[in-house]
This record gives structure tokens, C-alpha cells and sequence, in this order.
């Protein structure tokens, strides 16, 4: 915290002095007090315009709890709510007043995945205008926000530098590398981090081997730094101090008053059929026969393999090729376009089928009314049903839960499949809508998984910044590289860098990479080695970055199955995992 004011004040001194009018745009940011009366006016509007159903009702207890939870003393909360029970826009709620009621500065959300990432920030920005919005993560589009005519500077561009701004937007990876980070840049925000309100979206995912260390820090900021933390979720992990993980978190205070009523009046929207033996594979060919006969339906596999084979299984058995398929093999830039279809697809009420991994979990406002589910953590199975009959619109949605013929990716996903095997087997089906259940499901699965697997605690102990920097990593990434694919606006993005560099024009490449990051694909690294000997990659940046070449791109990326493997005339898409 100390480095990290001293950082910025040297940061913002020397912009002071050097560049007057980029200092100066940074002063124009809302106020908490304006964003609370814009919300509350949305909200009003909202919930006077909105049909009595059941799911408005139980949004509606939502939002009052969490108001009424706001003047409770800062510390670590849990908002425990059913999928589409209106935690965005809620958590928001609570979190203003609170922050108003305690004297706190800012709002700081914290998202998982960048498929989340974009529609939360939309919602956002309907409510409070654009400029009282930083998003700061991968995939942001920094040419959205045009230069203002004075300056040259836009303040929200600005503000993701230090996180002075009223609401911050951002990823998980952005917000916990940085909480353990060393380098200047990457640290001057931390100071800005205490007396915030800090909302986890989807809090579940964090992940099991650097749990030790990510709540040490939470509680440190709760404790010693006047921050107010937000676990929400509807499958709350255990994360609270107990004998077998006396590194948890103490003094959590739920903010919804019955979350178990909350479930409950849930539960008619779907029904779950668990297999009958959780052990007995179904052939993928039997599978596609049963989702061919849906009219509309979401199918959550495993692996990329998965997906790309069911996908075009059921091409033969329809006659068309009208299925859709989401995966990582396919760039942030196209899937975010893809999801958009899907929408308005279901909007409309038109038959749809989509085969995706687990990215479009967790978070993604997707309604179908069947959902079928490749058998994996409890958490991810609630969170597939949670895509399905999400606003009660149907008597009863359905939700297919079947053993794939493929195994989940080794780690957390495989140990997680084996701890719902577990209780299957102890319990018999399982009731999804009772929140305790999870609770149970977290503290197995925990309990296979070291929670300072890296031994960062020590390192932290020891002051070891160099170390705890390199170690901690919310994703590992050390078998895949990052292919920059010339999608959409990626190819004049890539052009423009070029022709600059080639006349000498000075650029920032950190910037630059951060514009072209949603159109990467991440690829086994024995394939990049691969494509560079071939020529199939080159250089971007003095080899900082590498990107398809334009010729290899109209063969290896596929308009609906992303980047692919390609040799001579068939695509192998079984080396991409």
C-alpha cells in the first residue's frame, strides 16, 4: 500500500507537470451520491414497469434486503441468490448505500470471465451514462470511447490506470495479480482499492490451489483497510474459517435475509434428471439423437473437442449446419457476437441448439428452456440449469444431466466431477435449489486441493515480492500461448501498428496488445512452435506477440469452430484440448 501511494503520487506529479491537460480530464468523474440517485430512479422505473411474476417478486425481496443490509458497519458479506434472482443491479444497490452510509470512495466489481464481463458493463451504463463507468480488462475496447475534443484524453481510459473513478469494472485476473503484483505500473492502483466496496461476481470460481493467499488478502483489506467485500453467488463457496481451512475468512454476514426461501421459491422452474448410473458414459451418437429431437436446447460439454463433435453430429442428423458452437477456440471478439445472435434467436422464439463449454455458464443471461449438462461439479451444473427456463416464462423447464463419454480437464474440473460422483452415490439425485448443499460440495473439494499449492504465503511471509509475482496466476497458461487471430477489426488494428512502426511513429505495444487481446485464441504450444516453423505466424512488435498470417487465416479459423488445426483437406480438431 505504501509503494503503491508513492507510485502513483510520482505517476501523477509527472503528468501534472509535463502533460497539464491529461491531468486535468482525470478530474471529471461522477459522484456516488449522483450514481445512487440515478439507480434508484432505473430501479423505480424497472420494477413499476414490470409484469407481476413470481421471479419479479423474489427480485424484488432481493433488492429490499440489500438495502436494508447497506447500514450495516463495513466488513466481509455473502449475497447468496438463486441464477436470475437480479444480483447486478441489487449488489449495486447495496453497494452505493453502503458506501454512501460509511463514507466509503468507490465500487469496485469484480467479474471472472469477460463473456460476463461486457453485458454487467452494459447494464451499468444504461443505468449511470457511460463516462461513470471504467472497465478495465482484456477485452475492453479502448476505441470506444472517442478523445475528447479538448483534452485529447478520456477520463475513463485515464482512470483504469489508477482506479480513481467512482465505479470500477474489472476481471479477476486483473484485480487478484494486482492485489500480488510488484511492478510499478500494475501496483498504483492498490492504495485506490482501500475503503471500497468490493462486489466477487460469481465468487465460486476462484480457484482452489491460491484460496490460502486471495483470502488472506480479502481479509486484509476487510480488516485493515476499510474495505467492504461482496461474496455473491448463487453456489456460495466455502470460504469461512473452519477446523480444516483455519485460513478462511471470519465474520461473514449474509445480506439476503432466508436465502433457503429464496431457493425454494425457485425450484419450480426446472426439474433436473440426474443419469441413472453416474459412472455410464452415453455414446456421443446416442446424445446428439436425443438433443436433434429438441426443438430448442443448451448443451454444456467439457472440452473444446466436445463441443466441435457434437456440434457436427448433429449437422448429419438435421441436414444443416445451423447448430451453434461456443468454445475458446473461437476469440472473445466473435463469441461475444455469437451470444448476441443467440439472444435475439430465443427472443424471437426461434428453435435454436447450441453446443458450448463451460464459458457460457456462470453469469451469461441465456433462457432456454431445455439445458443439458455433460456431469461435472455440482456448482457447474446449477449454474447450466441457471441458463434454463431463467425467468419462469415456461411451466417447468428441463434440465438433462448426463455422463460424457470424454473426462473434464485434469485438476479442479476432474476432482470436482469425483466429489458430485461422491455424493450422488451417498445421497441419491440431488436437490440443486438447496443452497447448503454446495457448502458440502465446496468444503470435499476443497479439502483435495492444497489452498497454497504454490507456498505464496510463505513467500509473502518473507517478503519475497519477486516470487509471489511470478507465482500467482489466476489462470495457468504454461502449455498455451496466445495466437492474435485478424478478426473483424483485428486485421487494420494489426495494419496500423505496422505501418507505424515501419515509419518510425512511437507506440505503446502494452497498449496496443491490450486492444488486440479480445481477438486472441489460446493454443498448445507445441502447435505454435509448430506454426512458426511452417510460417504460419508472424511476428508483431519484435516478437512480443504473434498473429495468423493473413493466408493461414482463411484456412485455420473456421466461422463456427474458431481457430483449428488444419492439414491438408480435414480439420483435426482433436489436438486443440
Amino acid at each position: 500500500m505504501l509503494f503503491s501511494t508513492l507510485v502513483d503520487a510520482d505517476y501523477l506529479n509527472t503528468e501534472r507537470f509535463f502533460e497539464p491537460a491529461k491531468a486535468e480530464a482525470r478530474e471529471a468523474k461522477a459522484a456516488l451520491g449522483e450514481m445512487k440517485t440515478r439507480l434508484d430512479k432505473h430501479l423505480l422505473d424497472k420494477t413499476g414497469n414490470a409484469p407481476a411474476t413470481p421471479m419479479n417478486s423474489l427480485r424484488a425481496r432481493v433488492l429490499t434486503d440489500c438495502r436494508q443490509a447497506a447500514a450495516r458497519e463495513p466488513g466481509i458479506f455473502s449475497l447468496t441468490v438463486p441464477t436470475g434472482g437480479g444480483k447486478t443491479l441489487s449488489s449495486m444497490a447495496f453497494a452505493l448505500d453502503h458506501a454512501l452510509n460509511h463514507g466509503l470512495d468507490r465500487v469496485i466489481v469484480v467479474i471472472p470471465y469477460t463473456s460476463i464481463i461486457e453485458q454487467n458493463a452494459k447494464v451499468y451504463r444504461d443505468v449511470f451514462g457511460d463516462d461513470a463507468v471504467v472497465e478495465h480488462h482484456s477485452a475492453l475496447d479502448v476505441e470506444q470511447f472517442a478523445d475528447d475534443e479538448k483534452t485529447g484524453w478520456h477520463h475513463s481510459v485515464l482512470a483504469a490506470e489508477n482506479w480513481d473513478a467512482p465505479l470500477i469494472v474489472t476481471t479477476s485476473v486483473q484485480f487478484f495479480e494486482s492485489l500480488f503484483a510488484r511492478r510499478p505500473g500494475r501496483c498504483r492502483k492498490l492504495h485506490n482499492i482501500a475503503r471500497s466496496v468490493i462486489i466477487l461476481d460469481e465468487v465460486q470460481t476462484l480457484p482452489a490451489k491460491l484460496l490460502a493467499p486471495i483470502v488472506d488478502a480479502l481479509g486484509t483489506l476487510a480488516h485493515a483497510y476499510g474495505a467492504s467485500i461482496v461474496l455473491s453467488t448463487a453456489t456460495q463457496p466455502a470460504l469461512r474459517a473452519r477446523t480444516t481451512f483455519p485460513q478462511g475468512l471470519t465474520e461473514v454476514r449474509e445480506i439476503v435475509a432466508n436465502p433457503p426461501a429464496l431457493f425454494t421459491a425457485t425450484s419450480a422452474r426446472t426439474h433436473v434428471n440426474w443419469p441413472a448410473d453416474p459412472n455410464q458414459p452415453i455414446a456421443w451418437d446416442a446424445l446428439a439423437d436425443r438433443l436433434a429431437a429438441e426443438s430448442s436446447a443448451l448443451c454444456v460439454v467439457h472440452r473444446r473437442d466436445d463441443a466441435q463433435i457434437l456440434t457436427r453430429l448433429l449437422d448429419v442428423r438435421l441436414g444443416h449446419e445451423e447448430t451453434i458452437h461456443l468454445s475458446a477456440t473461437v476469440c472473445a471478439e466473435h463469441r461475444l457476437k455469437i451470444i448476441k445472435e443467440i439472444r435475439r434467436t430465443l427472443e424471437e422464439k426461434k428453435p435454436v441448439r447450441v453446443v458450448s463449454t463451460q464459458l457460457v455458464e456462470a453469469g451469461v443471461d441465456l433462457d432456454f428452456p431445455v439445458v443439458y449438462r455433460a456431469l461435472g461439479g455440482l456448482d457447474s451444473v446449477a449454474q447450466a440449469a441457471g441458463r434454463c427456463n431463467r425467468e419462469g416464462k415456461l411451466d417447468l423447464g428441463r434440465v438433462e444431466v448426463f455422463v460424457a463419454e470424454s473426462q473434464p480437464p485434469m485438476g479442479v474440473p476432474r476432482k470436482a466431477l469425483s466429489v458430485t460422483r461422491g455424493l450422488l452415490a451417498g445421497r441419491g439425485p440431488l436437490d440443486i435449489h438447496d443452497p447448503t448443499i454446495y457448502d458440502t460440495f465446496f468444503q470435499r473439494l476443497y479439502a483435495l486441493t492444497d489452498p497454497d499449492d504454490l507456498n505464496i504465503q510463505n513467500h509473502r511471509a518473507n517478503l519475497r515480492f519477486e516470487k509471489v509475482a511470478d507465482k500467482f496466476h489466476m489462470i495457468e497458461d504454461e502449455w498455451n500461448e496466445g495466437i492474435i487471430v485478424p478478426y473483424g477489426k483485428a486485421a487494420e488494428i494489426i495494419a496500423d501498428i505496422e505501418r507505424r512502426i515501419q515509419i518510425g511513429i512511437p507506440i505503446s505495444l502494452r497498449h496496443e496488445l491490450r486492444r488486440l487481446q479480445r481477438f486472441t485464441v489460446q493454443i498448445p504450444k507445441k502447435v505454435s512452435d509448430e506454426w512458426r516453423k511452417r510460417g504460419h505466424l508472424l511476428p508483431l512488435g519484435d516478437e512480443i506477440a504473434w498473429r495468423l498470417s493473413p493466408d493461414f487465416f482463411e484456412h485455420a479459423y473456421h466461422l463456427r469452430f474458431g481457430l483449428l488445426i488444419h492439414e491438408g483437406d480435414s480439420w483435426m480438431p482433436s489436438l486443440i484440448v
